[in-house]
Parts: structure tokens; C-alpha cells; sequence
């Protein structure tokens, strides 16, 4: 095989290893990207804390220690918190005694205020019956 031949086959070569090897790094990438959004909303969801996503779905019942974390992590963001009633707003230590009193055991229902944009602006609690 002569040298410019050679030549060729080994720009060739590389040209492909190089192509594959960004073709894989975009998809390696794409795969981290979604791993790191589900790793987000899990630990969203194990802590209690409210998404700010009008598309993640929010459930119908949570425990009141979700609510307790709930109501700190909000007032820490300015998001007025209404427990049975009882209003927080940014004013509110988020330690006092009427958040740290609420029965941890308890389910309560959860009903977000929404902007025009999907944020949350306020957030309603409302305690079950026990059944």
C-alpha cells in the first residue's frame, strides 16, 4: 500500500473512533442527566419538600412529619403555610411551637396556590379523618 493511502485509511479510522466516541459521550451524558433528575425528585420526595413543578404530581395524602418539614422548608423560601387553619408566613420561626406540636402520625391532604408560571406560592394543609 503506498503512503498516501495509508494515509487515508488512518484519517479514516480516526475520523470514525473519533465520531463514535462523541456519539457515546452525548448519550453517557443524556443517561446521567436523567439519572440526576430522578435522583432529585426522590430525595424531593423522601424529605418531604414541595417541587416547585407543575408537572410533578403531588399525593393526595402526606404524613404530618412531611407537613412539619414542609412548613420549614416553605417559610425558609417566603411560601405562606396554612395548617388546619392556622396560618405561617415568612414572619413565622419555623421552629415555634405550633409546628413542632403537630401530630406526626397524622395524614393530611395538601392543596397548593399556583402563579400564572406553575410556582407555588401558597400551600394549604388540611388534616383526614382517622379512619
Amino acid at each position: 500500500m503506498s503512503d498516501h493511502a495509508s494515509s487515508m485509511l488512518r484519517l479514516g479510522v480516526t475520523t470514525i473512533l473519533f465520531i463514535t466516541a462523541c456519539i457515546t459521550a452525548a448519550d453517557l451524558s443524556s443517561q446521567m442527566s436523567t439519572t440526576l433528575e430522578l435522583r432529585s425528585q426522590q430525595e424531593e420526595h423522601s424529605e418531604g419538600r414541595i417541587s416547585r413543578n407543575a408537572e410533578v404530581d403531588i399525593p393526595e395524602r402526606i404524613k404530618g412529619t412531611q407537613v412539619i418539614q414542609a412548613i420549614r422548608m416553605n417559610l425558609q423560601d417566603g411560601i405562606t403555610v396554612q395548617v388546619d387553619g392556622k396560618e405561617y408566613d415568612e414572619y413565622s420561626e419555623p421552629f415555634e411551637p405550633g409546628v413542632s406540636a403537630l401530630n406526626a402520625f397524622s395524614l393530611y391532604s395538601m392543596y397548593p396556590q399556583r402563579n400564572q408560571r406553575g410556582e407555588i406560592i401558597s400551600v394549604r394543609f388540611e388534616k383526614l379523618e382517622e379512619d
